[in-house]
């Protein structure tokens, strides 16, 4: 029967749920958030039901520039909460489930793919603002003014620095939990201007939903949890991986890593930079270069993606297949059936277009300016899927690599954690 005949359904609510509410965790240990310091914080009663996915980062601090750069500007740069820390780790029963290395380089990477230009207002709370947005973020000290310090508040959740919370939405059960967050060796990421800052941070706080369910709901659920169930939590990890300077020729190869068949790369994502960028005062570290790359390959054992060269070339603004791979990137990654940048083909033969998707991150001209190139390698014949594999990258230039130029390597790859509520115990697969 049509849904549109089916007037006789009843209606139904869920009520499964009694209660949302936001549970504060504080750090252990010291309270000092200097540079380079681990700052753990502990989820230690495990009988809950918690909604980690949608936990963040509630995180206060200020920044101060010294009385003798008072007249010169000083900003917080697009996505500096991230670049705070050198790395955070969540864990699960005393394992480590996920860990984001670099997370202001490899947060800023796939935002730049994933992130929609709609999303860069909603996202202010979490510093977000795209690279060649001049919109000031939170703190901006300009040339006039006279102050030496400025507060600032943001919200980091975990979907935008794991994997783990992005993809997995089910709640955790009856589990300890920990957030393991080392801060950043040096500050000098999270700021540009001409004035130098300093940023101390005052309150760090993780903020966790807890759920209430209904008494049918728990009773459901816990009958279930008696039976001695394994859960398993599959989602898709980010693995960044730092080339620390290209060799100055038109072509070099980057042996990366071997994987075993369960992490091989369903996407890579690259991005270069010129090394001095991260460390001059005007420039900013979310801003990437083209280097003028003519084409970049993956290979995996013996096969290549894409299959043919991309022939690209700066330059002469020939770069339209690095952008086509850069706005599909977001249909794939989420499994939509769009096409293109404006919407999805309804039936066969030229069946009318519909809107499907907001713009991207970057439109064509932008992109130039900060270009990350999309490796799509998620189909893979069976010899893939039953070895080991050798990934390796291959970047070829118009020209010579500049002295000092970095490369990142985003690999987006499958992994599989498995937990048991009643034992406590964790198996990484």
């Amino acid at each position: 029967m049509s849904e549109q005949l089916n007037i006789f359904e009843q209606a139904h609510f869920d009520d499964s749920i009694a209660r949302y509410d936001i549970h504060t965790y504080l750090p252990y240990g010291s309270s000092n958030y200097g540079l380079s310091e681990e700052i753990r914080i502990l989820i230690q009663s495990q009988d809950l039901i918690t909604a980690t996915h949608d936990s963040f980062l509630y995180i206060e601090g200020e920044i101060t520039r010294p009385q003798a750069d008072v007249g010169k500007s000083c900003n917080l740069t697009n996505n500096f909460a991230s670049f705070l820390f050198e790395e955070i780790r969540y864990e699960l029963g005393g394992q480590r489930v996920d860990i984001c290395r670099n997370p202001g380089v490899s947060s800023t990477i796939k935002g730049y793919a994933t992130y929609s230009n709609s999303d860069n207002k909603s996202l202010a709370h979490i510093g977000w603002a795209p690279a060649n947005n001049d919109t000031p973020l939170q703190v901006q000290f300009s040339a006039n003014n006279a102050d030496l310090s400025k507060k600032f508040t943001v919200c980091l959740p975990l979907k935008h620095i794991f994997g783990f919370a992005e993809h997995y939405r089910q709640v955790i059960v009856n589990m300890k939990q920990e957030l393991v967050l080392i801060r950043s060796r040096t500050d000098l990421d999270c700021y540009n201007g001409e004035a130098d800052g300093r940023i101390t941070l005052r309150k760090i706080q993780w903020k966790v939903p807890h759920l209430t369910l209904s008494d049918r709901s728990k009773l459901k659920l816990f009958e279930r949890i008696n039976r001695n169930p394994i859960i398993t939590i599959p989602f898709r990890q980010w693995e960044l991986h730092e080339y620390p300077s290209l060799k100055q020729v038109k072509m070099d190869i980057w042996p990366i890593k071997t994987s075993a068949h369960l992490e091989k790369p369903r996407w890579v994502i690259v991005a270069l930079q010129k090394n001095q960028r991260r460390r001059a005062k005007n420039d900013r570290a979310t801003v990437f270069d083209h280097a003028n790359i003519s084409d970049i390959r993956l290979h995996l054992n013996s096969e290549r993606y894409p299959y043919e060269a991309m022939n690209l070339d700066f330059t002469t603004n020939k770069y339209a297949i690095a952008y086509r791979n850069y706005v599909n990137f977001q249909c794939n990654y989420y499994d939509r059936n769009d096409w293109g940048i404006g919407g999805s083909i309804a039936g066969g033969g030229g069946g009318n277009v519909t809107s499907a998707i907001s713009m991207p991150t970057f439109d064509y001209t932008e992109f130039k300016e900060c270009p990350i190139f999309v490796i799509d390698c998620a189909s893979q014949n069976e010899n893939l899927k039953n070895s080991t594999v050798d990934v390796k990258l291959e970047l070829e230039s118009n020209n010579n690599f500049e002295n000092g130029m970095v490369a990142y390597c985003l690999i987006i790859h499958d992994a599989i954690v498995q937990y048991n509520p009643l034992t406590g115990e964790v198996k990484r697969l």
